[in-house]
């Protein structure tokens, strides 16, 4: 029996998931540097969070004083203090990569100018695709600046110091 590539697909042999393909080693070097730094931050969030939990004063007879899956009882001074340092606690355990290791100390190797350019022209083509979902140019300045009236007397003042603060400047400046 033959089997063709659509019976291999339909049988469960064939995984979109499993196809490889090409990816430079520096995208690949950044991106393990992202994770480990990414494992790094939540580690320190993990150690953070840990010490304010076991900062936190509780009353005598509170079931979270030796259980961190307990909750506090209500006249703990530091009930809610302790919840949020349990949510940034638990997320840190959820979402922390397993594992990431930190990469070798190794060398720095700048991009090539064609990898560059090819990033800076995806850059931009992303830039240009978000203002034509968005319906219209992002950086488009406003059209008309409605003037904000001047509070009595305050322009004068202003441009009183301003002419005495330039007069300043220009005699420190012949000084020199």
């Amino acid at each position: 029996m033959t089997v063709n590539a659509q019976t291999k697909k339909l049988l469960g042999f064939e995984s979109p998931d499993e196809k490889k393909i090409p990816i430079q080693v520096g995208t690949w070097n950044a991106q393990k540097l992202a994770l480990w730094r990414s494992k790094y931050a939540w580690d320190i969030a993990v150690r953070q969070a840990e010490a304010i939990v076991e900062a936190c004063k509780h009353d005598p007879e509170c079931p979270a004083v030796d259980n961190e899956t307990a909750i506090c009882a209500p006249g703990c001074p530091d009930r809610e203090i302790r919840m949020s340092a349990l949510v940034i606690l638990n997320a840190a355990r959820q979402f922390a990569p397993f594992d990431a290791r930190q990469l070798a100390k190794a060398p720095y190797y700048a991009p090539s100018r064609e990898q560059f350019s090819e990033v800076l022209g995806e850059l931009g083509a992303t830039q240009a695709e978000l203002e034509a979902i968005r319906g219209g140019a992002v950086t488009a300045p406003p059209e008309k600046v409605p003037a904000l009236p001047e509070k009595s007397g305050m322009g004068e003042w202003a441009t009183k110091n301003a002419e005495r603060l330039d007069e300043r400047v220009r005699e420190a400046n012949e000084e020199k």
